[in-house]
């Protein structure tokens, strides 16, 4: 199965570390971009994190990496960004760099809805129709062991 709602794109300007990073991007300044939102991302930051996830998505600047925009999009949504949590989520149930598993994208789509991300809620509503009884009841239980990652 496939979720046809697209990956957001989304240039967020919440951190100042991060600004450098999406400006660059802004300007299509994406080789540049690589090297500062890297740099700012390993610092922890969770905005460069997610552009950083942009960026290996997408090949600006660099080959395209589902893995690494898998990995990137993952530290960015365990520090409670909901825009990385809609995308981990909609990579997970197309099987984009790793291995498809529709309870743990159900997971992160649900826990992105509840942070009012509202891409969100009509994907979790769209794979919720997908999935059998036991698979939402192992979501649930995905979502409680999850929470526990994600910084609040």
């Amino acid at each position: 199965m496939k979720i046809l709602i697209p990956l957001l794109f989304v240039f967020l300007s919440q951190s100042v570390l991060a600004n450098k990073c999406i400006d660059l991007m802004k300007k299509e300044d994406f080789y540049t971009a690589v090297d500062v939102c890297k740099s700012m991302a390993n610092k922890g930051d969770k905005d460069a994190q997610f552009s950083l996830g942009i960026l290996y998505y997408g090949g600006q600047g660099m080959m395209s990496d589902q893995g690494e925009a898998h990995k990137w999009w993952r530290k960015a949504a365990r520090q409670n960004l909901p825009e990385a949590q809609y995308n981990l989520g909609i990579m997970i149930a197309n099987g984009q760099g790793g291995e498809a598993d529709l309870v743990e994208a159900y997971a992160w789509l649900k826990i992105a809805a509840e942070n009012g991300y509202k891409p969100a809620i009509e994907s979790v509503d769209q794979l919720g129709a997908e999935l059998s009884s036991e698979e939402k009841k192992q979501s649930v239980e995905r979502i409680v062991e999850l929470k526990k990652q994600v910084k609040r």
